[in-house]
């Protein structure tokens, strides 16, 4: 089985778990950040294959700014999560 390279960026941690125990399930393979340039200073090095972004972020770059950072650096697709 092919493994997916998901990044997981939940700023709320009930919901970061809930999604970290589907992908599990599903055999994805997760990485989680505490803020949105720890997810930005780590895309370069781990190459993922999709990102899921929570909007509603506590830092300093809000949710529709990395992800359109994402898009147009990296050419990653990024999908919303609430």
């Amino acid at each position: 089985m092919i493994e997916s390279k998901v990044m997981l960026f939940e700023a709320d941690e009930i919901m970061g778990m809930k999604c970290r125990f589907v992908s599990e399930w599903c055999k994805i393979v997760t990485y989680k950040y505490a803020n949105g340039e720890g997810l930005l200073s780590e895309i370069k090095k781990l190459n993922p294959d999709v990102v899921f972004l929570d909007l509603n972020l506590y830092s300093r770059i809000d949710g529709t700014k990395i992800s359109k950072i994402i898009q147009c650096q990296y050419n990653i697709p990024v999908m919303y999560i609430r």
